[in-house]
């Protein structure tokens, strides 16, 4: 199962970087972008968007919004 998050609050690479690595433990696969601002996972089960909030919450001051 694929799901997108959008991520606001990224500015660089290096905001990349800190984002997938908070955000890698939650999933098999995930793949973050700077332009769009997306956090992309590929897992099996659903992704919770509280369990993406609360791994983003220790890298960053970073948001994280449900894309329909």
């Amino acid at each position: 199962m694929q799901q997108h998050f959008q991520i606001t609050g990224m500015h660089c690479n290096g905001c990349v970087n800190r984002v997938t690595k908070a955000l890698k433990p939650l999933a098999d696969e995930v793949v973050v972008t700077l332009d769009p601002p997306r956090a992309t996972f590929q897992s099996p089960t659903t992704i919770s968007i509280d369990a993406v909030r609360a791994a983003l919450s220790k890298a960053g001051d970073y948001q994280v919004h449900a894309i329909a």
